[in-house]
């Protein structure tokens, strides 16, 4: 069944961004905490992400992730305190929560009940509550709080709306305080508009304006008298509400005071857990977090508001973009390019017909100009694309404990070069493969303790992500100081599944053999894991890497350990390539998987067991005529020239030549998709139009290599029979 929110959809969206960075802060915080449990700063990083969730849940009437927020807190203020110690069992409930809270986002997202129920959870924390506290907490200790107004409406306090008095009324469960304050403005004061904007601005700055008389529409609409009134809840105390008010410049304060409505009690262990949370607590602003002095600081209220104030001029500095925006504006960029080249085509000719002619010189200036620009522009649309891949990142050390508990193992995380940058296109893409990769590290690749103990390892294993770049290319490295990848396990594997028979096993060089791995259903492992199998879905991780135009190497030595190098484009949206020519048709190469390019003469082809080849430096490279790989016909009249042009291409490893007629160039192209209607075709990716305005083809060099590597397997394994 669904559910909606009293709330804009822009409203949640800023809610589910806010909530995706607080989850992914406090599952960082939780993996320190289970290192790091003495560090003060490591729980007060946990406690705030929970507490700024509580409150903008709780704003959004999302009650369930609110109560198990506020759960959270109470354990995680003994923690702080000292009368709670972090164990193994409070490392997995905080962990249960975050799956929970996960869920109940999704909710959000979605509209959608997702069935999901914390009770347990939240017996699980209470019961953690009660046991780890050393002594109830004497009355006198506690923060000072402001007294109780009277459950009735203040008297010349206008009506509020019922979403209104739900604001005020759910404040304590949010660890805030409502007020109520009545201000005169200045008659004298040249600009009293402006004076009640900066009142608003100044409560904003401190907490939530939840009704103002006059609005903020009748404020910019300069419809103000001489008198203000405001209901507005912040975290802050009397004191401060009152300093802040007093700093406005022709602002009288009239009244301000606490503001509470009727409403029923709170339980009593709900209520203390609320009383006795730090009055200098982080604030928690609807959708929004503000930065406060750690606990016990001495709150300088003068400082705490410049604070706040540098903080929104550094965030005025950025927006949030929808992702369709970006898309748009580099397809945009992408025509610019193809009419430049268009444009430099027609200068050319001009060039050609009236050398020297003073218009042509203009505009070959014009458009060297224009040039720089349209490359300027390509370059900062391409920057606004692009992301660090911590936020992707992020995402595997908590993968990782589980997959190492489940396992039995010891294992040590390490993440480097998260502030690499790459399009957000691919980091999308390339979650997926990386998490296969990690999982197999960890389950297959790193020896269990005892084991390690035995040739002389640390018990504890490393397993190492790493991001880097290199040239035009960003190099993913997934490694780890385990067992390394057997070559000979592989080569008897095979046989024994049949995949190849033991005179073509042996025939296998290392290299060829380990490679195996990537077919699909390949394992060496001598029980199904319901975790990984190194070989089991890497298959999909092969796949998924080539679907972007990326390759991956394995790097691998027995006793001491793997790496995987997966090395991806930094963008899916426009790519260097070498342009060919076959039968009049124009085809662009990804100059990445570009060996070189070669001229030979026709007489050094020969033929290998029903398949052209060349030998180049001592190795035999299978070639593939593309007039033959997409079935297009000679004249009849053809003769065969003496040389032919052949591209040596490469992906993970395997190389091939293909034959073509002409080389034309390199050049920038814009991969535009063939669309639904064409559908996938086999040795295609895309298209792009030249600047002449013609259509060419861009090839997808990894089907085209599986593709001849297939059918050299099969004529290997049906002579081998």
């Amino acid at each position: 069944m669904g559910f909606g929110f009293d709330t804009s959809a822009e409203d949640i969206k800023v809610f589910l961004d806010e909530a995706e960075e607080m989850l992914q802060n406090m599952e960082g915080g939780i993996l320190r905490l289970e290192k790091e449990s003495d560090n003060p700063e490591v729980v007060q990083e946990i406690f705030r992400a929970a507490h700024t969730l509580k409150g903008s849940s709780a704003t959004l009437g999302h009650q369930r992730m609110a109560e198990l927020t506020h759960s959270m807190e109470n354990v995680l203020d003994k923690v702080r305190k000292g009368k709670l110690e972090v164990t193994g069992a409070v490392v997995d409930t905080l962990f249960a929560c975050l799956d929970v809270l996960k869920a109940y986002k999704e909710e959000i997202a979605t509209g959608e009940e997702s069935g999901v129920s914390a009770q347990s959870i939240l017996e699980q924390l209470a019961a953690i509550d009660r046991t780890g506290s050393a002594a109830p907490a004497a009355a006198a200790s506690l923060p000072a709080q402001p007294p109780a107004a009277a459950s009735s409406m203040p008297a010349g306090l206008p009506q509020l709306t019922p979403a209104d008095e739900e604001k005020v009324k759910s404040a304590p469960v949010r660890g805030m305080t409502a007020f109520w304050a009545h201000m005169q403005l200045d008659k004298n004061a040249a600009m009293p508009a402006v004076r009640a904007f900066q009142t608003l601005l100044a409560v904003g700055d401190i907490g939530e304006v939840v009704r103002s008389w006059p609005t903020q529409e009748e404020v910019e609409e300069d419809k103000v008298g001489d008198d203000m009134k405001l209901v507005f809840v912040t975290r802050e105390s009397m004191e401060v509400v009152r300093t802040t008010l007093e700093g406005i410049p022709e602002v009288k304060i009239l009244a301000v005071s606490p503001l509470s409505l009727a409403t029923p009690a709170p339980a009593p262990a709900a209520a203390a857990a609320v009383v006795a949370e730090p009055a200098n607590a982080e604030v928690a602003m609807p959708l929004a977090t503000l930065t406060a002095d750690p606990e016990g600081a001495p709150r300088r209220e003068a400082t705490a508001t410049a604070g706040q104030i540098k903080g929104a001029k550094n965030s005025s500095r950025t927006v949030r973009v929808d992702v369709e925006v970006l898309d748009n504006l580099m397809n945009t960029v992408g025509e610019l390019v193809i009419e430049r080249t268009r444009l430099l085509q027609v200068l050319t000719h001009l060039e050609t017909d009236r050398e020297g002619d003073e218009a042509s010189q203009v505009m070959s200036s014009a458009l060297a100009q224009i040039g720089r620009l349209t490359g300027n522009l390509q370059d900062e649309i391409q920057r606004a694309r692009m992301l660090p891949v911590d936020n992707l990142f992020r995402k595997f050390p908590r993968m990782v404990r589980d997959v190492a508990q489940k396992a039995g193992k010891e294992i040590e995380f390490v993440v480097q070069g998260e502030e690499t940058e790459l399009d957000r296109s691919v980091i999308e893409e390339i979650g997926d493969p990386l998490m296969h990769l990690l999982r197999n590290s960890v389950d297959h690749g790193v020896e269990p303790p005892m084991d390690r103990l035995k040739v002389g390892k640390l018990a504890k294993g490393t397993v190492t992500l790493e991001a880097l770049r290199e040239e035009n290319r960003i190099v993913i490295s997934v490694r780890d100081d385990g067992r390394g990848i057997d070559p000979q396990r592989i080569r008897a594997s095979a046989v024994k599944k049949g995949l190849l028979s033991e005179d073509a096993a042996r025939r296998l060089s290392d290299n060829e053999a380990i490679n195996l791995i990537w077919a699909p259903g390949f394992s060496t492992a001598e029980k199904v894991s319901d975790i990984s199998g190194r070989g089991v879905g890497l298959d999909v991780v092969h796949k998924n890497i080539e679907k972007l135009n990326g390759s991956v190497e394995i790097r691998t030595e027995v006793g001491k350990g793997t790496e995987f190098r997966v090395k991806l484009p930094l963008t899916l949206a426009i790519i260097r390539a070498l342009q060919v020519e076959v039968l009049d048709t124009t085809y662009c190469i990804e100059l990445s998987s570009v060996v070189e390019t070669d001229r030979i003469p026709t007489s050094e082809i020969k033929t290998v067991r029903q398949r052209e080849v060349i030998v180049k430096r001592g190795e035999v490279i299978p070639l593939l005529r593309l007039v033959d790989a997409f079935g297009q016909q000679r004249p009849a009249d053809f003769v065969e020239p003496e040389e032919v042009f052949v591209v040596i291409v490469a992906v993970m490893g395997k190389q091939i030549g293909l034959v073509v007629d002409n080389l034309i160039g390199e050049g920038d192209v814009v991969i535009k998709p063939l669309g639904k209607f064409i559908g996938d075709i086999p040795g295609i990716s895309g298209a792009t139009i030249m600047g002449n305005g013609d259509v060419a083809i861009i090839l997808d060099i990894s089907s085209l290599v599986n593709t001849v590597q297939t059918e050299l397997n099969r004529q290997e394994a049906a002579l081998s029979r």
